[in-house]
């Protein structure tokens, strides 16, 4: 996906939010302009995320982060996420909010993911700072 951050924001809001918690490992995707997803994605090298492949839910109301090294086949659960379905900081709308625990490194307890239906299979999420959620930033979410 190509399009500006500003119509994947509009996009999102444009979504609706899951009618209940994922199941399944969801593949992680960096979408919007070229220079946004090589600079996200390198960027988490260096925020405790390096090797980060996606997400992890069974249906309850815990998450985890995955993580796939070089030469592994098996994943690495790390940094469980609280979720819930509630009012989005962006429009007020529900949406499907990750929270991470407090036990999580820096700067992760200061963010929030949040997930709308995008199709079938993916989900479409903004992940921001609590502080500044109008400075939200898309990925895309697909599961495997």
């Amino acid at each position: 996906m190509t399009m500006s951050l500003i119509q994947i924001k509009k996009q999102f809001l444009e979504l609706k939010a899951p009618e209940s918690f994922p199941v399944g490992n969801f593949k992680a995707e960096w979408i919007g302009p070229k220079w946004f997803q090589t600079s996200a994605s390198f960027s988490l090298n260096f925020m405790s995320f390096r090797h980060w492949w996606g997400k992890s839910f069974d249906g309850s109301e815990i998450a985890y982060n995955l993580f796939l090294p070089p030469n592994r086949t098996e994943f690495q659960m790390r940094y469980p996420m609280n979720l819930s379905l509630e009012k989005s900081k962006l429009d007020g709308k529900p949406s499907l909010i990750l929270k991470y625990t407090k036990n999580a490194p820096f700067p992760w307890p200061f963010f929030i993911d949040e997930f709308r239906v995008f199709n079938e299979t993916d989900f479409l999420g903004m992940s921001y700072n609590k502080f500044t959620p109008k400075l939200a930033l898309p990925f895309l979410i697909r599961k495997s």
